[in-house]
């Protein structure tokens, strides 16, 4: 069979109707492709089913799951089902929700799982592997999305979609088949993510992704016109035309100078002094505007208080460029890891630096000033109960719980915070780079809290302060456990404190933290009960007004200020190490 677009021949099977023998049809489609193939196609004519049938034949035969190579070669990999926190962990593959056994028969095959060293297969792989920017799926389907892939999307805010039901574990999915294209359904409306890339062994993104959400076809908008389920503009590519992959997709962060040199490097002579005096006239930055020397808002970075300090080191030849060790090398630049380097700190480079680093590198100044950088001599680590590779888990000075007296619910009281390892002011300021594993990683935490909370039966409330002025911030979300029956009311006590203090709630949260962006400044907290509620900080806010409306619902009313609270090393050890023991069991791997 020849048709004018395919010069080459294409090999089609038919097969007649299997009524409902479908077992019976895939192991003759299999055995004739294995003798007489590979087929390019197989079309069954006729019914797929017997007249009677109840569909009880696609047990044990379909699976939600799997990777598929075309004849072509084409690697299409699929997560199906619903998703449901409660039975994610359900061993039942063929059930309708997606479950965990589902997501590992994706990961563990062979597209993605390497052979073991030193076998055959192994060898076999090495000799004829693909160049890394290769190595992936050309598509992925889901039914969810992974719940990130809104963060640093500029797109987002205005698409008019909302990412319905996400599924945190989709997002190793994601990271480990690095698919071409993401595919997912659910809820109305299409919306196309800027591309998201991969870095390669040089640390340069060689393999991008781009995400895609179909909505429903034929589907009516509001006043009676079609939805727009596909792409509809004019850059809409005709049925069967081939596509060029860009040699590098847009940024995925917003950037008004993108592409430019910056305006003091415009002109030379006179016309480059004439630009600087020029901005120097020009008046305050606008609220988007963040340093990137102090990263603070408020001034132009050729005003910064630590410009002279920042020059100063550089231009000194004697120390090592920041972040680098006196022979000018990246502390993740290790040689025999198949991961590209990142930029991130990882666990092990950040509690070095905090035990005393031997490069001869000096701290970063937001290191000795943030409250949370591991790095910093004045972090109570006594405290810290559970260490990732992107964050760290610890009880806070003057946790709102109290420990004595009564027996808490939760062993050691439970109020814990989850930190970045890498210092970012805010989650949403974190670079699209670093974004995807630290926050999994935060919500994996956050998952695993759930599950040691419930178990002592109780709830999780998770907030943030999301400031970016001010010395010392560090991102953080602080997770505190309530009584399982209070847990329905906690989100209008939410509601109602924030109108009693002029707060405004936004309608849709997500999507006004995705107009916000990295340069934003917010309250966000997430409810036993899955909602979400997000302020945008203007003016004033009190940072205690998370810990403020959980004092109240748990009637501890003078707990409200954590300085209260403080107590000995010896008691917050004590603490810390019941915990431990009570997360143990839930703590991600």
């Amino acid at each position: 069979m020849v048709s004018a677009a395919q010069p080459e021949p294409a090999k089609i099977l038919a097969i007649g109707s299997p009524l409902s023998q479908l077992t019976t049809l895939q192991q003759k489609v299999e055995a004739i492709n294995a003798k007489h193939g590979p087929f390019d196609a197989c079309i069954v004519v006729g019914d797929l089913f017997k007249a009677d049938s109840d569909g009880s034949e696609l047990s044990g035969i379909s699976r939600k799951s799997n990777i598929l190579t075309t004849a072509q070669g084409l690697k299409i990999a699929a997560v199906g089902g619903a998703y449901d926190e409660a039975t994610f962990a359900s061993h039942d593959n063929t059930s309708p929700v997606m479950t965990k056994a589902g997501n590992q028969s994706v990961l563990s095959h062979s597209v993605l799982s390497p052979a073991a060293d030193g076998s055959l297969s192994a060898a076999k792989d090495a000799a004829s592997a693909l160049p890394s920017a290769f190595q992936g799926v050309d598509v992925l389907l889901t039914t969810s999305p992974p719940p990130s892939l809104s963060l640093l999307s500029p797109s987002f805010s205005t698409s008019g979609v909302q990412l319905a039901n996400p599924a945190p574990p989709l997002t190793d999915v994601v990271k480990a088949s690095r698919p071409r294209y993401l595919f997912w359904s659910g809820g109305p409306g299409f919306w196309e993510r800027e591309p998201f890339g991969w870095p390669g062994p040089s640390g340069k993104d060689e393999r991008w992704t781009r995400a895609i959400k179909l909505g429903p076809l034929g589907a009516i908008a509001d006043g009676g016109k079609p939805a727009r389920s596909a792409p509809t503009d004019g850059n809409d590519r005709a049925p069967g035309a081939a596509s060029k992959c860009d040699s590098q997709p847009t940024e995925t962060m917003p950037s008004g100078s993108a592409g430019k040199k910056r305006a003091g490097d415009e002109a030379e002579g006179d016309a480059k002094r004439g630009k600087t005096e020029e901005k120097k006239d020009r008046g305050p930055p606008p609220d988007s505007y963040v340093c990137k020397i102090c990263h603070i808002p408020g001034h132009w970075i050729q005003e910064c208080p630590d410009r002279a300090d920042k020059d100063k080191e550089s231009s000194d030849p004697s120390k090592p460029r920041e972040g680098r060790d006196a022979d000018g090398r990246h502390p993740l630049d290790m040689s025999a890891r198949r991961v590209a380097p990142r930029r991130s700190t990882t666990s092990r480079t950040a509690l070095s630096c905090a035990r005393g680093s031997s490069s001869g590198g000096s701290a970063r100044s937001w290191d000795l000033q943030s409250w949370f950088c591991l790095s910093n001599p004045k972090v109570t680590k006594h405290l810290i109960v559970g260490i990732g590779k992107e964050t760290y888990v610890t009880l806070p000075k003057g946790q709102l719980i109290p420990t004595h007296g009564a027996a808490p619910l939760v062993p050691g009281g439970g109020h814990v915070l989850i930190i970045p390892i890498a210092h970012h002011p805010t989650l949403l300021s974190i670079p699209a780079s670093d974004a995807l594993e630290i926050v999994s990683e935060v919500e994996a935490y956050k998952s695993a809290l759930r599950d040691c909370y419930a178990a002592y039966g109780a709830v999780p409330v998770a907030f943030e302060v999301g400031r970016l002025a001010g010395r010392g911030g560090h991102a953080h979300v602080q997770v505190i456990p309530v009584p399982k029956e209070l847990g329905p009311g906690v989100a209008e006590a939410f509601r109602k404190a924030g109108e009693a203090s002029g707060l405004a709630w936004e309608d849709e949260p997500e999507r006004a933290l995705a107009r916000v962006g990295p340069a934003g400044n917010y309250f966000k907290v997430e409810c036993p009960d899955g909602t979400k509620m997000v302020h945008l900080l203007k003016g004033n806010f009190d940072l205690q007004f998370g810990r403020m409306v959980l004092a109240g619902i748990l009637g501890l009313h003078h707990r409200v200020n954590w300085k209260d609270c403080v107590q000995s090393e010896g008691d917050d050890k004590d603490d810390a190490q019941k915990f431990k023991k009570a997360f143990a069991p839930y703590a991600p791997s």
